[in-house]
């Protein structure tokens, strides 16, 4: 007990309030203004999203009509492409000796090559045409020439001579051995391959060309002496397809 003295007030717990005490209420937040640069990024968004969509119809559109106007060209005109054989394969000089350094070859020889023109509506037009002719299995270069290019009237057949040679081509002994026992008995095996370009032209157009290589693998000599069979070759386009 307290003698002579009051008493201390009692504290209030935390949290007390009193039955009277009005509610204090919160204050309202102001709306958050966002940045004008918020709708332009949202406008430039949308923006984007239409010209890729329109881009990409574009896109389609123009496919199916090339597409289709190529098939209607193919239709139309059915082109076909040439066709191409080894006529004449004749040597006015071929000698293979042996120096201190090795054995050589030189040769001189003639390649007659026809160009048939199937197409009944269409001409062909052919860049500058590169022949070369090897043998041995490609280790024996017999030469190379060059003729310009010209252009084909439909369903023609063209004639082409080059005359190429070989001068103190280095062999191995095993080339120089198959090339003089295969020469002698006119089984020798010879490589040519043509290269240029081909395109097609109508009345008042024409295609642009497009490189093809031409190849006429193991030609054996007999096979084209005294009008004998014709090889035909077949064509190689972007360096894996081949066409016969």
């Amino acid at each position: 007990m307290w003698s002579g003295q009051q008493k201390p007030p009692l504290q209030k717990p935390p949290g007390y309030r009193e039955a009277n005490t009005p509610v204090p209420r919160p204050r309202p937040r102001k709306p958050v203004k966002l940045p004008p640069s918020f709708y332009q990024n949202k406008r430039r968004s949308a923006c984007c999203r239409t010209c890729c969509c329109c881009i990409c119809i574009f896109t389609v559109i123009l496919i199916l009509a090339v597409v289709s106007a190529g098939g209607l060209f193919y239709l139309w005109f059915q082109p076909r492409l040439p066709e191409i054989h080894l006529t004449s394969i004749n040597f006015t000089k071929f000698k293979v000796t042996t120096v201190p350094d090795g054995p050589m070859l030189d040769s001189e020889c003639s390649i007659g090559v026809e160009i048939k023109n199937p197409n009944q509506e269409l001409k062909m037009v052919y860049d500058r045409t590169q022949i070369s002719i090897n043998a041995a299995e490609g280790n024996a270069n017999l030469g190379r020439q060059t003729v310009p290019g010209f252009t084909q009237n439909k369903n023609n057949v063209t004639n082409l001579k080059f005359t190429m040679k070989a001068e103190k081509e280095p062999l191995d002994s095993k080339s120089a051995d198959e090339l003089k026992d295969g020469f002698r008995s006119k089984s020798l095996l010879v490589d040519a391959e043509l290269r240029t370009g081909i395109g097609l032209k109508g009345s008042g157009w024409a295609t642009s060309t497009a490189r093809v290589d031409v190849l006429c693998q193991g030609v054996r000599l007999s096979q084209v002496r005294d009008g004998g069979e014709m090889p035909k070759c077949r064509f190689k386009i972007l360096n894996w397809v081949y066409i016969n």
